[in-house]
Formats: C-alpha cells, structure tokens, sequence
C-alpha cells in the first residue's frame, strides 16, 4: 500500500478577476414566442451569467452578461446557431 502524499498548489501569483463581467446585445426575431425564448434560455442559462429579456420598445432585443474568462461571445453566436436561432449580434 502506498503512503498517503499531500499535495499543494501555490497559486499566489495567478492574476484571476473573478468578479469581471462584460454584456453583448442580441436582436433576436420572433422572441415573443415562448419556443424561441425556451431555446435561447436552455442553450445559454448554465453558460452565462444573466439574460435579459426585453423591455417595452425594445421587443427582439435580447441583453446577455457573461464571463469572459468562461464563455465569449463568438461561442454565444455558435450555440445560437446550432439551435436554429436566427439572431444579429450589435456589440461587440
């Protein structure tokens, strides 16, 4: 049987910003449908921090805050993509 050995991870020195957020806005047609909001709000819940629907005068536009050191926006359009979503992307 071999010993138990302690290991130890020095991270001191990592520069991590944990609190860092960054928002992309969506126009996203039809999302007044609850089987597009569905499909926006399954694909991208677990991956982002906050989805924001839209508000009066806005209809199709879609506000999404996220961690750029967990997901970026081109991997945002992919998933959008791969679900059938139609969608146009204004910043960044």
């Amino acid at each position: 049987m071999e010993p138990k050995v302690r290991m130890w991870i020095d991270a001191r020195q990592e520069k991590l910003q944990p609190c860092r957020e960054e928002a992309v806005t969506y126009i996203i047609p039809h999302l007044e449908s609850p089987v597009i909001r569905e499909t926006v709000y399954y694909t991208l819940a677990a991956l982002v921090k906050e989805i924001q629907l839209p508000q009066q005068g806005q209809v199709n536009m879609v506000k999404i805050i996220y961690d750029p050191e967990r997901i970026t926006p081109s991997f945002i359009d992919y998933l959008l993509q791969q679900r059938g979503v139609e969608f146009r992307r204004l910043s960044p």
